[in-house]
């Protein structure tokens, strides 16, 4: 993707970060491409976005909101930054759920500014 991207002409570069085993937290890393067109905006590509938030126990809720989140994310690092936060904040809600699945929330507002944001930034609507 990143050299396709280059061949059309824009500036791209595959970025990568690394951390090492710390706290009991396994050590990872993480790849994405990020793209900065001619009028100096910049977009973040990750090609397997969703496969970063699957959980051992999830609860009905996050299930749901799961589905909502692209496989594969083309957008700005701000919009990336909002479906971040509601998706690890239902993420810690499920693992700390002992209700066997259920949801244990009021997920109306969150699921509609979750697609809201979702719907914008993916790649059936980036225009690069």
């Amino acid at each position: 993707m990143e050299a396709f991207l280059r061949d059309k002409g824009y500036n791209t570069a595959i970025c990568k970060t690394k951390w090492e085993k710390s706290g009991g937290v396994t050590a990872e890393n993480y790849e994405f491409i990020d793209v900065v067109r001619s009028d100096s905006k910049r977009y973040f590509i990750d090609m397997d976005l969703a496969s970063e938030f699957v959980i051992a126990r999830p609860t009905n809720f996050y299930e749901n909101l799961f589905q909502y989140l692209s496989r594969v994310y083309v957008g700005k690092t701000e919009d990336l930054k909002h479906i971040l936060k509601v998706t690890i904040d239902v993420a810690k809600q499920s693992l700390k759920s002992d209700d066997g699945g259920a949801a244990n929330c009021d997920g109306g507002e969150i699921v509609v500014a979750f697609d809201s944001v979702a719907r914008s930034s993916t790649h059936r609507d980036a225009v690069l």
